[in-house]
């Protein structure tokens, strides 16, 4: 069992990487283009030529706001720390895999919410508020949890060029977008379409979001739930565990 000197290190170690990938990688120029103009003018290229009003469309705004800016850093951070070899100083060093993961998971979360976050504030000024904050609150966390550690997946690639997991996690995220229910709602998508749909982690959290803002859903409330959970922690556990198999390898790479 943990004790309290054992979590406190474990804390430190978590948000001492943290820190570190938001001051190396997350405050730049690029990542604002991929992770938030990318998905907005994807977003109202689907949504403002249809004339629909913006409660309408707010939920699949943000859903596409935390999938590509939640995922848009934690793909490249593990090959461009074994190209640099600092994975191996932090190796060195008396922290787990799984703590370097970890903390790789909550920068980009914070990532995620600090995103997000404007476009609830501005649906409030628009007049389409939410029906229960606190639950949009807890589903938005739960969703940039999943989709950070979906980034983290992608990295398990082990190879010390970004590139390769840039062009795997871009050939899995632009047709999850597509199958899904966020550019299209679920109750207009053919019957045959709707089997792949359910099988895209977007399609719940925007069904979720859709019903908070317009009362309208296509799955049961504990479907949506439930859905989101089984993918959150098979992002995460997938994460994990795939980076302890490949470490080995990629570290051979140097």
């Amino acid at each position: 069992m943990m004790n309290t000197e054992s979590f406190s290190h474990l804390w430190r170690s978590t948000w001492a990487i943290c820190r570190k990938d938001i001051k190396l990688y997350y405050a730049k120029g690029p990542i604002v283009v991929t992770g938030v103009l990318f998905p907005l003018f994807l977003w109202g290229a689907f949504y403002i030529g249809r004339g629909l009003e913006p409660r309408e469309g707010l939920a699949s705004l943000i859903t596409l706001t935390i999938f590509f800016t939640s995922s848009s850093v934690t793909p490249i951070i593990a090959p461009w720390e074994t190209r640099q070899r600092t994975l191996e100083m932090l190796l060195s060093r008396p922290v787990k895999v799984t703590t370097i993961l970890i903390g790789d998971i909550l920068a980009s979360t914070i990532f995620g919410l600090i995103f997000t976050l404007p476009i609830v504030l501005y649906s409030i000024v628009l007049g389409a508020a939410l029906s229960n904050v606190l639950t949009a609150i807890v589903i938005i966390t739960v969703t940039v949890i999943g989709f950070s550690a979906l980034g983290v997946l992608f990295s398990a690639l082990p190879t010390d060029t970004p590139a390769d997991v840039v062009l795997l996690s871009s050939a899995v995220k632009l047709p999850l977008v597509f199958v899904s229910g966020v550019l299209v709602p679920l109750t207009q998508l053919p019957t045959w379409a709707l089997s792949i749909a359910a099988a895209s982690p977007l399609t719940y959290p925007t069904d979720l979001l859709r019903r908070l803002y317009t009362g309208d859903a296509f799955f049961p409330e504990s479907v949506d739930i439930v859905m989101l959970m089984i993918f959150t922690i098979m992002f995460t556990v997938g994460a994990l565990k795939l980076h302890e198999k490949t470490l080995s390898a990629r570290l051979q790479r140097r």
